[in-house]
């Protein structure tokens, strides 16, 4: 069974942290499961914590207006062990802006992004390792959805 912590140590977004910074985030994260065809959170509901996929797999889908008045669900981009999302929460954003939902039996570290947000600009050294783990997975994921539109 994977610690948080080490889930946290893996991921884009904290491998850079010591050991006690690591701790500081742990102090705000738990651990979730999440059954098959499970939705984690919707697109357009409040932004209020982030996640780290510890084994399973999430799908990110999103609304796409096909021509007005018409919508459809497209799936930007399948996440597995150690991908990061729900960054919205940590970002200042009132909305999650993808539906997040378990494609199988998902276990997920999920943090409070408003706590881990006022922890990051508290310790701005911190919030610098982090946010050049943010921007590898946000270029990940502009790249993993344009594969997926234009494919």
């Amino acid at each position: 069974m994977t610690t948080l912590k080490t889930a946290l140590q893996n991921s884009a977004l904290f491998k850079r942290l010591s050991d006690s910074e690591l701790e500081q985030v742990i102090a705000l994260s738990h651990q979730e499961s999440y059954t098959e065809g499970q939705v984690v959170f919707s697109e357009g509901t409040p932004s209020e914590d982030m996640y780290i996929v510890i084994n399973g797999i999430i799908a990110m889908e999103i609304r796409l207006a096909v021509y007005p008045g018409m919508l459809q669900k497209a799936t930007a981009e399948v996440l597995k062990h150690g991908d990061t999302f729900g960054w919205s929460s940590v970002l200042g954003s009132h909305v999650y802006v993808m539906t997040a939902t378990a494609i199988e039996a998902t276990e997920a570290v999920v943090i409070d992004g408003e706590s881990l947000y006022k922890l990051l600009n508290e310790n701005p050294e911190m919030g610098y390792m982090v946010l050049l783990g943010l921007i590898e997975v946000v270029s990940s994921r502009v790249w993993g959805i344009k594969r997926a539109m234009f494919a």
